[in-house]
């Protein structure tokens, strides 16, 4: 039960000093700090952001008897600490870090803490793309289909933490699973009961030292599963599990196990999004036909390839999570029945590039924001598209009118497609806050006579 479960978390934590690495401002950090100081913990937070950064999260924490020590970490705090929860995108090889696991001083996170303390059942998804749109698939087909379901994991605004305070072992959660946030489960030895991995791609690799460290963190999501535990994997992922031993139920998928394109969601992509979901469906025993019906209308997510206006015939699609060359590839293929203006850029994360060229050859122009992912693209640009090439613009709204501008001039009905292809820390906080600025800019746009 619920109760039973705070009820020992607190006898062990009351009075504990918990140190809370890594704010942050999509609600994680936040919701530690505060589960932590109900159960009587004595509570630090730092980050290496500053208080005008992260002036959401502090204010969302206000009356709480909360210790706070921003712009850069302090070795002292860490040591004199009992627990440390880390952040997802803090690394495990910070000095800090290891000065404490050295001292011997627990380092905890989010997800692996819940998967320990939570008496009922997991659903956890992981892959470089799809995953956000795949969780919310499942989580909508067990919610319409009645089962006590919740959805947790990395999507912004969620405390996963929390949910221990209410839930019992009758109730399913279903969650997002990063990479950053799986490399805890290793440390646990634990995997969730039924896992989903959707794709594999270059990500990260400003943050991994190779591909083959990323895949291993991914792999988390089902190395420790039990006989009894599923794995739910794309087809085209086999060559990633063939050559280990698995004792779990094993399921492949492809984009042929769902026998309709969904209403909203475009691409093959998403095609194998909802195979996965209808997947878990079967295991779950769901009506077939209810399943492929509730997954069929759903509408998809904010910022990923989300159709946000139109105006002059020109449709504007917010695809701001598109922060991989790949994805941008995706949301290419996705709209490629009209004529796309593209804004493209922001910074590195060390991927490969050149696979984005043939591609780009489909679109019409590419307006590009400054970063030095676009400094790294620009030459080859340069030698492929010289005639389509736009800025770079250091400022988004400058770069939505230039492409409006021109998608303008096109007699067709055309799409003025936001998909950077790139992460958003040279002109803004994250990729949400990057979306919300396109939503803005946009619907000022709509609205003006002009």
């Amino acid at each position: 039960m619920a109760k039973d479960t705070i009820a020992l978390l607190k006898n062990k934590y009351q009075g504990k000093k918990i140190l809370v690495v890594g704010l942050g401002l999509q609600g994680g950090g936040v919701g530690i700090a505060k589960f932590f100081c109900e159960l009587g913990a004595k509570v630090t937070v730092t980050d290496r952001k500053n208080d005008k950064a992260l002036a959401e999260s502090i204010e969302a924490l206000k009356g709480f008897p909360i210790n706070f020590h921003l712009a850069g970490h302090s070795i002292d705090h860490f040591l004199d600490s009992d627990v440390i929860f880390k952040g997802p995108s803090v690394p495990w090889k910070i000095p800090e870090i290891l000065a404490a696991e050295k001292k011997g001083i627990p380092v905890e996170m989010e997800l692996s803490f819940f998967l320990n303390n939570f008496s009922g059942k997991v659903i956890g998804i992981t892959g470089t793309r799809g995953k956000s749109t795949t969780t919310n698939l499942i989580f909508n087909v067990l919610q319409q289909s009645g089962f006590p379901v919740h959805l947790g994991g990395g999507l912004p605004g969620i405390s996963t933490i929390n949910f221990l305070k209410n839930l019992t072992e009758k109730d399913w959660v279903v969650m997002e699973m990063s990479s950053w946030a799986l490399s805890a489960f290793h440390k646990g030895k634990i995997s969730p009961h039924i896992a989903v991995f959707t794709s594999f791609y270059p990500d990260h690799l400003n943050y991994y030292r190779s591909m083959d460290d990323y895949l291993l963190d991914k792999q988390a999501i089902y190395h420790y599963q039990k006989k009894d535990d599923y794995l739910v994997i794309n087809d085209k992922l086999k060559t990633t599990v063939n050559s280990e031993v698995l004792h779990q139920h094993v399921i492949f998928y492809s984009k042929s196990d769902f026998p309709k394109k969904p209403e909203f969601l475009r691409g093959e992509h998403n095609l194998e999004n909802a195979a996965a979901a209808l997947k878990v469906a079967e295991i779950l025993k769901i009506n077939n036909d209810k399943a492929i019906k509730i997954i069929s209308e759903y509408k998809g997510l904010p910022f990923r390839q989300e159709i946000v206006g139109e105006k002059d015939n020109i449709t504007f699609i917010n695809d701001t999570t598109s922060t991989t060359p790949i994805a941008t590839i995706k949301a290419i293929e996705s709209f490629g029945d009209r004529p796309i203006y593209l804004i493209l850029g922001g910074n590195s994360k060390n991927l490969p590039s050149e696979i984005l060229v043939k591609y780009l050859e489909k679109v019409r122009k590419i307006i590009l924001l400054s970063g030095s992912f676009t400094d790294e693209f620009a030459v080859v640009l340069q030698d492929n598209f010289k005639d389509k090439i736009l800025g770079p613009y250091d400022n988004l709204e400058k770069a939505i009118k230039k492409a409006y501008v021109c998608a303008s001039a096109e007699i067709k009905p055309s799409y003025l497609l936001f998909s950077p292809g790139a992460t958003s820390f040279s002109m803004f906080d994250n990729e949400f806050h990057r979306g919300r600025e396109f939503n803005r800019i946009v619907a000022a746009l709509i609205k003006s006579k002009n």
